[in-house]
């Protein structure tokens, strides 16, 4: 009798469950009444009255959610639409271009790094090698979901998209936003890791590690923030009904903060190493075509630009799956162009392995000898080690005598008449 007593609750909950889920292919209830009560009795169930004035279907599904759930709301604008001949939008390619070549790209650039890394190439493994292999998976992760979430129904209007389908699209979301937030911070704290091997003055050094403990407290806190927004927190994917009470914060807000702090993050990271290479004793050519490699981070700040625009355009839309997604394709970009950047140097370091007199301006390289060695201690008169190795004295050596016993990052080659340059 007990046990009767405990799966009674059990069943009438699944009944009512089940039938709150309306018939995807019939007007529900809620709808028919609506229709008697807003039309006239001999047009309630015109076609022709119906789609006569756009108005008229507008009032439709105002009643119908007004009166009934959110379900009944979709499915009945839906059946409206088709009733009156009105073509669902198809929505985008699984695989757009705009994602797949930056996604190519992104995997070319950190093949590029794992193989120079593999040759000893452009230094020792180091932790920023290990923070992008991973920051490198997650893009990965992300250009997957992406395209899961456009086979549920992502970019099209939500009321073409099956019900079950919107909360499969809305937890591949939540997924996705979380990823993002993590990853971009992790492809930013590996190019700080790299740039502390290289450039080593007292304010560089301090101003790369806060940059490091920021970009980690954007990643977690965000991803705290898209992964716990509603409570309870399994309303940030089915929320969407409307069935259940919660409170969720206010993910316009949110999104809107993360991007402005981002933008600012991005800008001193560009700045930083620039300004540390124009300090540098190189020949102008030399000096402007590293300063550039650093520039080209700047790409990533557009991008985020690009993106905080798309996003403020589109925040309020009548469809938030076809309002979200111009936001979410420049975040696969985004994530993509991270990895370019953060892998650049590196292959920088292949083609003057490959090409020493294009990038060099001469067949013979330098090396710095002893103390410009750049895993050695900072040294106390603050310059940069890069300087140092300008400083002291050089040695000339082929590609086949270079000792690969020291993991320092390479960054220009010099040629004889620089380093007298140095030297004077």
């Amino acid at each position: 009798m007990k046990a009767n007593r405990c799966l009674l609750p059990l069943l009438v909950l699944g009944i009512t469950v089940h039938a709150a889920d309306p018939d995807p292919n019939e007007f529900p209830s809620s709808a028919i009444s609506c229709m008697k009560q807003l039309f006239p009795s001999a047009e309630w169930n015109s076609t022709t009255y119906l789609c006569a004035n756009d108005s008229r279907q507008t009032a439709l599904v105002d009643c119908v959610l007004a009166t009934g759930s959110m379900k009944e709301e979709l499915v009945t604008k839906r059946l409206a639409q088709e009733a009156c001949g009105i073509t669902p939008d198809k929505g985008p390619p699984p695989v757009a271009g705009t994602t797949l070549v930056p996604f190519i790209l992104g995997t070319f650039f950190f093949t590029v790094r794992m193989m120079i890394k593999g040759f000893n190439l452009g230094g020792g493994w180091g932790a920023d090698d290990f923070t992008i292999i991973v920051a490198f998976a997650m893009g990965m992760a992300m250009f997957v979901l992406n395209i899961y979430m456009i086979q549920y129904g992502f970019g099209k209007n939500i009321w073409d998209i099956p019900l079950n389908d919107i909360t499969r699209f809305y937890q591949c979301f939540q997924g996705f936003a979380v990823m993002y937030k993590m990853q971009i911070s992790l492809a930013k704290i590996s190019v700080c890791l790299f740039l502390l091997r290289i450039f080593q003055t007292r304010l560089f050094r301090t101003i790369a590690y806060t940059l490091i403990g920021i970009n980690a407290s954007i990643g977690l806190t965000w991803a705290l923030v898209d992964g716990l927004r509603c409570t309870p927190v399994h309303l940030t994917w089915d929320g969407w009904t409307k069935e259940e009470p919660g409170t969720c914060i206010n993910f316009v807000n949110a999104i809107l903060a993360n991007c402005v702090v981002n933008i600012i993050v991005d800008t001193i990271m560009v700045v930083m190493p620039v300004y540390e290479v124009s300090k540098l004793q190189l020949p102008p050519l030399k000096k402007f075509s590293v300063g550039l490699m650093f520039v080209m981070g700047s790409v990533l700040t557009v991008i985020a630009i690009i993106r905080l625009v798309v996003f403020w355009n589109h925040r309020w839309g009548s469809s938030e799956t076809v309002s979200l997604y111009p936001m979410i394709h420049w975040s696969v970009i985004e994530s993509q162009v991270a990895i370019i950047c953060a892998c650049l140097p590196s292959f920088r370091a292949l083609l003057n392995h490959f090409f020493p007199g294009v990038f060099s301006g001469s067949s013979r390289r330098t090396y710095a000898s002893g103390p410009s060695n750049l895993y050695a201690k900072p040294q106390s008169n603050g310059q940069s080690r890069i300087s140092k190795s300008v400083s002291y004295s050089v040695q000339y050596t082929s590609p086949s005598q270079r000792d690969y016993s020291n993991s320092f990052v390479q960054l220009v080659d010099l040629d004889r008449n620089s380093s007298h340059h140095g030297r004077q």
